[in-house]
């Protein structure tokens, strides 16, 4: 027995409509049409379906039993279209973000809250780690997007947010707060605040203090958040990026650090990865924001 898609399709909108008329202009066929698809399905199925009184069809108590299976078909079809459509607008799936302390306020709380808003249809998972990890986890698929920080990019798939150059940050009216750059040896004595090893302009930044002719007093190991607020409270000098300080909401002056040590901001995401149209748009807010001014 095969049965044709188009024949329970006719059953379907014959038992719905209850005619042929109706149900040949539900299909957008003609009336023949529909009553030839009618006894095609009789004849394959070996039951008669329906009574003819007149220009009326009565369902046989055998039409009402397969019209219960038809039902459930179409209920299971509606279920994985509505399944579908859920995962192309990524309803009611958990979205999991990883991202590095510095993005996440005021950047990445605005972007959400413009792009999700009052949307309740949209679970969040959003963990702050360090560069390194959320590269991995963004690797093996654990996360659907991440956003990090490196020196350049090292990936295809990482989409540039903002690049800039690191900076030596202090209180308005540090010692050095004036001064139009700041090099290795400007450091010696100081605290230093400076983002972990597993930062990846730390490996740049260890470089150059090798080079200095003295080395700074001590140094405190943080996210670069952290050492922007630390540098606000007056515990030393941090070698962070602009996006830290603007991140932080506190008052410091930025000096350019010299040698160069480039900071990149990124999206990343995992290989292969079907593009979500809710992550293209908060991925869009958050490096609008990060390309804003400063005092924006």
């Amino acid at each position: 027995m095969r049965l044709r898609h188009r024949q329970i399709e006719a059953f379907r909108s014959v038992m719905m409509t209850g005619g042929i008329t109706s149900a040949a202009t539900a299909m957008h066929v003609t009336q023949p049409a529909v009553s030839r698809l009618i006894r095609d399905l009789e004849d394959t199925i070996g039951l008669s379906l329906f009574q003819r009184r007149g220009a009326r069809l009565d369902p046989t108590p055998e039409a009402t039993l397969l019209y219960r299976e038809v039902e459930r078909l179409y209920l299971g079809l509606d279920q994985i279209a509505q399944a579908a459509e859920d995962i192309r607008d990524h309803k009611n799936v958990v979205i999991r973000i990883g991202t590095v302390t510095s993005l996440v306020r005021p950047y990445l709380q605005r972007a959400i809250r413009e792009v999700i808003g009052d949307r309740r249809d949209v679970p969040l998972v959003i963990d702050v780690e360090n560069s390194r990890h959320i590269w991995d986890m963004v690797e093996n698929a654990q996360y659907d997007i991440g956003f990090v920080y490196r020196r350049q990019r090292m990936d295809p798939r990482a989409q540039r947010l903002r690049q800039m150059t690191a900076v030596a940050a202090v209180p308005p009216g540090h010692a050095l707060a004036g001064r139009a750059v700041c090099v290795p040896d400007d450091l010696a004595g100081e605290r230093l605040l400076i983002p972990g090893r597993n930062s990846p302009v730390r490996l740049a930044l260890d470089t150059a203090l090798a080079q200095a002719t003295a080395a700074p007093a001590s140094l405190v190991e943080s996210s670069m958040l952290n050492c922007c607020h630390f540098a606000a409270d007056g515990m030393g000098i941090a070698i962070v990026d602009e996006i830290s300080i603007r991140a932080a909401g506190v008052a410091l002056v930025g000096i350019p650090f010299l040698p160069e040590i480039g900071v990149g901001y990124y999206a990343i995401r995992p290989p292969g990865a079907h593009r979500i149209a809710i992550l293209d748009a908060i991925v869009r807010h958050v490096q609008g924001q990060l390309a804003a001014p400063a005092n924006d």
